[in-house]
């Protein structure tokens, strides 16, 4: 600031002279004003995007297939797999869904699915693979009697909607289904 003043004292001083007589020509004044320093804002850089999460698996992503049966006493499990077919990561959350059903496609048994937040929350890549287990007993178990009938395993990815029939029977009594792993 002082020298801004400074410049327009000597401008002034320029244009003015104390003699009565003209000046013979211009007079030529050069005037250098410094800007006044400043500290310089702190450069930033961008924070980091958050990473986009996958979005939970659609049924079009998924393949959905059966592990032989497997017999042990009265207990009858079978590994269901879900595999990622698609080119982008997928979230699974929750139960799958699972019926035993006739050879018409009537419901002999409904699974229940467990509340979604008390399982796992499974991220596939593409070609990743998760299981769930179904298993039912061959024999009721409050009155130890053999379970009078089979039904073909129908199961319903965590997030999805469409079924699928696998080629696989159980037996009706007392079936669970646990959540992907």
């Amino acid at each position: 600031m002082k020298q801004m003043l400074y410049a327009v004292a000597v401008l002034m001083a320029a244009g003015c002279s104390t003699s009565g007589t003209p000046t013979t020509g211009p007079s030529t004044v050069t005037v250098t004003v410094t800007p006044p320093t400043t500290t310089a804002a702190p450069t930033t850089t961008a924070a980091p995007s958050a990473s986009v999460q996958p979005t939970a698996c659609t049924d079009d992503q998924l393949d959905v297939t059966n592990a032989p049966l497997e017999s042990a006493d009265t207990l009858r499990r079978v590994v269901v797999t879900f595999k990622n077919i698609s080119s982008q990561g997928c979230t699974l959350v929750g139960y799958p869904g699972a019926d035993l059903v006739t050879p018409a496609g009537g419901v002999l048994i409904n699974v229940a699915r467990r509340p979604a937040n008390a399982a796992h929350h499974l991220t596939l890549a593409p070609n990743d693979a998760a299981t769930a287990d179904v298993q039912s007993y061959a024999v009721d178990t409050k009155t130890g009697d053999a379970c009078p009938r089979y039904g073909t395993l129908v199961v319903t990815p965590p997030n999805g909607f469409r079924s699928r029939t696998l080629q696989v029977d159980l037996p009706i009594c007392d079936a669970t289904v646990s959540s992907v792993d």
